[in-house]
């Protein structure tokens, strides 16, 4: 998503609540807008990855002082949390694990079922990681969400850094 289309999805998203500040302060809101990143690390227990059949939830708490807008999703996995060896296209790992993000305040899944994590995320190692979400998603600032992920791998462990890409919004008065 080009950064003019975000600037226009924000504009459009709080265009309501800027008719009334504007009504009753007689000029617009400032806002700001910063790219942002929320990064998780799934890494099982006793960080030697999450075992195959295992599953790990983490919480993410949003900041409160913005809006995210999430645009992107992605992930990059290693067979081990400790293991150095550099990532490449060929040699991309693609753990069999499933993702749901659910907003424990509004109890509001992000998917009806877990996802498949290649189908809900880009793979930051491979040639997709530049692939959006069919459409931006506000979350509201102090939000807090709950990441699951589901392992039904047969034999291997692996850690995930998942990361969640967009823009935080600051409005002022």
């Amino acid at each position: 998503m080009t950064p003019e289309f975000i600037a226009q999805f924000s504009a459009d998203s709080y265009a309501d609540a800027d008719a009334g500040y504007i009504q009753q302060m007689g000029r617009s809101p400032r806002r700001v807008i910063l790219p942002k990143r929320y990064t998780l690390t799934f890494a099982g227990a006793a960080n030697t990855g999450l075992a195959a059949g295992g599953a790990q939830t983490l919480p993410l708490q949003i900041q409160a002082n913005g809006d995210f807008i999430l645009v992107r999703t992605s992930f990059l996995a290693a067979t081990s949390p400790t293991a150095a060896a550099a990532v490449t296209n060929a040699l991309v790992p693609v753990p069999q694990w499933r993702v749901q993000i659910t907003d424990s305040g509004t109890d509001e899944q992000y998917a009806n079922a877990p996802v498949d994590l290649s189908n809900f995320a880009a793979n930051a190692g491979g040639l997709n990681w530049t692939r959006d979400e069919c459409y931006p998603r506000i979350i509201t600032g102090s939000s807090s969400l709950n990441i699951q992920m589901v392992s039904y791998e047969t034999a291997a462990a692996y850690s995930v850094d998942f990361v969640l890409t967009g823009v935080l919004v600051k409005t002022y008065g």
